[in-house]
């Protein structure tokens, strides 16, 4: 496949690295000092404007099966996957910061209708505020995901002392049905567990059932209560967003907004939220607002270090769940290091969903989780042999949390029969995706040989 990426920032140098290996990659930037960020990959570097069409031409845009439009200007990516379009490109993708360009361009919108096609726009920051809103909503939860329109979900957990399921084997815990623990991080390292794993506290577990025993397991973890109290430092886009979903759940909500400008926009956009102008970083007016008292702090200003002074505060304060903005991916460590427990980018979900619209292999890549695993979504091939899972021997380091057939979820054992269609929910470890690959492989070789 040839792939043209425009921007060979953060987000282009990502995709790029997860393609080259297997893909001709060609990355148009106007700044030339970015080459050499891509001195260690087998991709083209163009010094160009995307919107130009000679410079899209020199990159081999007419003749891209994929074009991706990744800068940090709206109005350039738009312009670039017009243009490339307009060269011939199949395929385009542009991010963008915006809602008028996903309503613009959106199927059957105002740009379709006078012949402007962009075949995918994608808003990063869209999807971190829905993450964030799910975790929020979920007491004590670090992760919170849906799969299979909302009958499957994930959840992970950080344990303590006392918690369910602590202290003795997998196979001897009491869990609720339909529910699988699929993958703990004791450190730096991510484990697929058996029925002999043994859960300590500190670890981080990942659980995975129907939608409804997921709701047993949540209040084995933290009982119900009043309607939750949240703090939301940096009323920029992600703010607003989460704010405004979580106005509907009753929530009592605080933002913390700097620009006076900003927070005039915000409390006349939402009326059921408490809008202070100020620093959010300034330990005198949290204290002064009593942010102490919230069950949730959101920090997702545009700076990094300030979402670290801010996190670092909230859990001087006692908050118990602490939520941070993480802009550059390196430094995501950095923050887990210190003891901030959610540090979501809304980069790495952007990624996963340019790999999932490519089509590049079998696998949906549905969810990462802290970047030490993944969940993936494969539909089980007709050409592949049926059977039970025990039997069928999956891909080491890996794990089928759920099966979706047709409108059923499975939550399976070793005895559950896999059949033609089963659509399979896998844990697994980032580079174990190849290992899944040559597991469908063989079973279509098995079942051929039969």
């Amino acid at each position: 496949m040839n792939v043209v990426i425009v921007g060979g920032g953060e987000i282009g140098s990502q995709i790029a690295e997860a393609l080259q290996r297997s893909h001709n990659v060609a990355i148009i930037d106007i700044d030339s000092n970015r080459a050499q960020g891509f001195e260690n990959m087998d991709v083209h570097f163009f010094v160009g404007n995307g919107p130009d069409p000679k410079d899209l031409r020199e990159a081999g845009a007419n003749k891209a099966d994929a074009f991706i439009a990744c800068t940090l200007n709206d109005d350039i990516n738009v312009l670039s996957c017009l243009a490339a379009k307009g060269v011939g490109a199949k395929e385009t993708m542009a991010f963008v910061t915006r809602q008028r360009y996903l309503d613009a361009f959106a199927p059957e919108g105002a740009m379709e209708s006078i012949g402007l096609v962009i075949d995918r726009v994608i808003w990063p920051q869209r999807i971190m505020s829905n993450q964030i809103v799910d975790i929020v909503r979920v007491p004590r939860a670090l992760e919170s995901a849906s799969f299979g329109n909302g009958r499957i979900k994930l959840l992970e957990y950080r344990l303590e002392e006392g918690d369910p399921f602590v202290g003795k084997p997998l196979s001897e815990a009491d869990m609720p049905q339909s529910v699988l623990v699929v993958g703990s991080i004791r450190g730096e390292s991510f484990v697929v567990p058996s029925g002999n794993t043994v859960l300590c506290p500190e670890d981080k577990v990942v659980f995975m059932g129907t939608a409804q025993s997921m709701r047993a397991l949540e209040s084995r973890f933290a009982p119900k209560k009043r309607s939750l109290n949240v703090a939301i430092i940096g009323g920029g886009n992600v703010g607003y967003m989460v704010a405004e979903q979580l106005q509907s759940d009753r929530a009592h909500i605080t933002i913390i907004e700097q620009s006076e400008e900003r927070c005039e926009k915000l409390a006349q956009f939402l009326p059921k939220v408490l809008v202070l102008q100020g620093d959010g970083s300034d330990l005198e007016l949290l204290e002064q607002e009593r942010i102490e008292d919230a069950d949730v702090l959101v920090a997702v200003t545009d700076d990094d270090g300030k979402n670290l002074l801010v996190s670092l505060l909230a859990k001087h304060l006692g908050i118990p769940k602490v939520i941070t903005r993480v802009g550059r991916s390196r430094n995501r460590r950095l923050f887990e290091r210190v003891g901030i427990d959610i540090s979501l980018t809304p980069r790495t979900a952007a990624v996963q969903e340019v790999l999932n619209w490519l089509k590049l292999d079998e696998v949906d890549h549905l969810a990462s989780i802290e970047d030490r695993a993944e969940v993936m979504e494969i539909s089980y091939p007709y050409q592949c042999q049926v059977g039970m899972v025990s039997e069928l021997g999956a891909p080491p380091k890996s794990l089928i949390g759920a099966i979706l057939r047709k409108n059923r979820v499975i939550i399976p054992q070793g005895d559950t029969t896999i059949q033609h269609g089963d659509h399979l929910f896998i844990v697994t470890t980032p580079d174990n995706v190849e290992a899944v690959q040559h597991w469908l492989e063989r079973r279509r070789t098995a079942e051929a040989n039969v």
